[in-house]
């Protein structure tokens, strides 16, 4: 008698860690663009990151822990965590892949942490870090040897290019498109995203739209001294999604459905069928 097959454990939001080497990507003529990094100095373990963005901090980009206070962390959420700076930031792909094997995941699916905070109003500048991102996961997944799939960034200020970009990740490796709930001065009910519904549908990619918030303005409103920073990420997620529900986007017009519960067997099933 065969033995079922082993189920597959699929880490469906995984993130990176955007690194100089993320923006190598870049054709020479959008160089001007590329994020620069900025640190503070080290207190109690911690380093504050940032990313200047053609001329402002944009972005989001995590503190850096010395190895005690990520030990600290680690055991305080009781689990570890992927501790080496090349694995986190995919320096070294093998190093990412042992992780997966120590902790049983036959597949991760790879987000974005910089677009999690919006990194630019102006539409040169988001198609240029956007594709440079696709481009780096792209060779990530090419080394992956389809255990790392990945979720495209379109640059949603540039409909041509956002619809090029997700094109070719789909061609290179990705599962999904990304999506802010607000992504700008737009919710995703707005009728200007139609084209990227129908474009992720025809190449049977999901709509992966993870709590983030796509407006600078809400972004710098939400700092307001008053506690309620949590709301910055997580507040604007139902509210969109019961929009996109009441104005009938998410099964209408022209039959566009972005998947959202589906992500997992999406990426299941492809898996398995290469």
């Amino acid at each position: 008698m065969e033995k079922p097959n082993k189920d597959l454990v699929v880490d469906a939001d995984a993130h990176v860690v955007e690194s100089a080497r993320t923006w190598e990507f870049m054709d020479s003529s959008e160089k001007q663009f590329q994020p620069i990094p900025l640190e503070t100095r080290e207190e109690a373990g911690v380093k504050l990151q940032f990313w200047l963005i053609d001329g402002k901090v944009r972005g989001l980009r995590f503190p850096a822990f010395s190895p005690a206070e990520l030990n600290r962390r680690a055991q305080q959420a009781g689990r570890k965590f992927a501790d080496s700076q090349e694995s986190r930031e995919l320096g070294n792909v093998d190093l990412r892949i042992e992780y997966m094997d120590r902790n049983n995941i036959d597949v991760q699916v790879l987000h974005n942490t910089i677009f999690i905070e919006p990194c630019t109003e102006r539409a040169a500048v988001d198609v240029a870090v956007c594709k440079s991102w696709n481009r780096w996961l792209a060779d990530v997944w090419r080394q992956g040897k389809g255990r790392l799939r990945w979720v495209c960034m379109p640059p949603t200020l540039s409909m041509t290019d956002a619809l090029d970009q997700i094109r070719w990740s789909k061609e290179n490796g990705a599962v999904a498109v990304c999506l802010r709930p607000v992504e700008g001065n737009r919710l995703l009910a707005d009728s200007y995203f139609y084209p990227l519904y129908e474009t992720a549908e025809k190449f049977d990619m999901a709509i992966a739209i993870h709590i983030a918030n796509g407006s600078a303005w809400l972004n710098d409103l939400y700092r307001h001294p008053v506690p309620i920073a949590a709301t910055t990420f997580a507040r604007p997620m139902p509210r969109v999604l019961w929009k996109c529900k009441v104005n009938g986007t998410l099964g209408q017009p022209r039959e566009i459905k972005p998947s959202l519960r589906e992500f997992e067997a999406l990426v299941a099933n492809e898996v398995k069928a290469n």
